[in-house]
């Protein structure tokens, strides 16, 4: 009988070149489940724990360790395996297959609802596409262990390279196609990829990634330490935020090495992850290569212009309005509270902190500096 459940999950796997549901019994690949670093007589367990949990360096945003690699690197709210992703958008990922597990909330709770959607709206994503997870979790290591996913070059290209550091000691996490990476998935996978819901700010240091209160049975951690808050100025602004979760949507593919001191990413230019985004909005410049000029080269395409085709808020207002964040379509797409499109990033979030820096900035004047 084991022999027939092997060939049958063999024979599944080379049929969808995909996943391999647990109703055919291929929960071998996930192992054993590590909860919380040791067993229920108290002896400690080496390697992750599904509940270790891990922080965005440019604002602080809470995740698990396996939700942060699968969040970043399967769809991060805007390619591949997210709910927003369509078309070409998706490369290659089947229409509907979607592992997004983005935060629900980043602001105090009684905030949740004035974003759009509302906060149901958006646990129920949440939950949905963990869901999903759960059902395709022995087929996603598969093909994480077989290099096959995320897919290569295509993959490195697309995925959202914002450094993540580890509560217990701030180191970052490894890349997705390392061992350490992927073992910590599937134990994430293997304890049913637990993902945390819902984020605030904390009201003191000592609160940071500590346990924030629950109010509808939902994982609640508070914001951990963000890197180095921005200055409400453009250039600083473009560094810190566009081109760490903009630019992947609103750039074009490119596969060249820059030299640039200047690109924070280390020598990776994110972009290719949306066409349609990217024909909506260029937040690059005329050289792909090098990116020293890309704050000001964007600037036109955001202060004082107008939502162009063929974007979904063609002649709805404009982008950015000096001295009026209020009105700014940019500002209402970073809260989630627009009238047109889809929020920015799709189905992410920045958290409210880089947020209250770029209303600052437009209030300011929207100055190119």
């Amino acid at each position: 009988m084991l022999g027939r459940r092997a060939l049958a999950c063999s024979l599944l796997i080379l049929l969808t070149g995909v996943l391999v549901t647990g109703a055919l019994g291929c929960k071998r690949d996930l192992g054993e489940c590590n909860l919380d670093g040791e067993t229920p007589d108290g002896r400690p367990i080496d390697g992750p724990a599904a509940f270790d949990i891990a922080y965005r360096l440019t604002d602080g945003l809470p995740m698990y360790e396996g939700q942060a690699l699968v969040q970043s690197t399967c769809g991060d709210g805007s390619f591949c395996h997210a709910p927003a992703a369509v078309g070409a958008d998706r490369v290659g990922a089947p229409a509907g297959l979607n592992f997004d597990v983005a935060l629900a909330c980043t602001v105090p709770f009684d905030s949740c609802d004035d974003q759009s959607p509302p906060y149901a709206d958006r646990s129920g994503r949440l939950y949905g596409n963990q869901s999903s997870i759960n059902s395709w979790a022995e087929g996603m290591i598969q093909e994480m262990r077989a290099g096959a996913m995320p897919p290569g070059e295509a993959g490195r290209r697309v995925r959202n390279g914002t450094p993540w550091l580890r509560k217990s000691d701030d180191s970052e996490l490894p890349p997705i196609e390392s061992t350490e990476a992927q073992e910590i998935v599937r134990n994430w996978l293997a304890c049913q990829a637990p993902v945390i819901a819902r984020t605030e700010i904390p009201a003191s240091e000592a609160d940071e990634l500590e346990p924030c209160p629950s109010v509808d049975g939902e994982i609640c951690i508070y914001n951990g330490p963000a890197g180095e808050i921005p200055d409400p100025v453009w250039s600083e602004i473009y560094w810190s935020i566009m081109f760490n979760e903009c630019v992947i949507c609103h750039g074009p593919p490119n596969d060249n090495v820059d030299q640039n001191p200047d690109n924070p990413r280390g020598g990776d230019i994110p972009g290719g992850a949306s066409p349609a985004a990217l024909a909506a909005l260029d937040l690059t410049g005329p050289n792909t290569t090098d990116t020293t000029s890309w704050p000001s080269d964007s600037y036109p395409a955001l202060v004082d212009a107008l939502a162009a085709d063929p974007g979904a808020c063609a002649g709805q207002g404009t982008l950015v309005i000096p001295f009026d964040s209020q009105n700014s379509i940019m500002i209402k797409k970073l809260r989630g509270t627009q009238t047109c499109g889809t929020e920015m990033p799709p189905l992410d979030m920045i958290s409210e902190t880089l947020i209250q820096v770029v209303e600052e900035w437009v209030d300011l004047g929207a100055p190119n500096n």
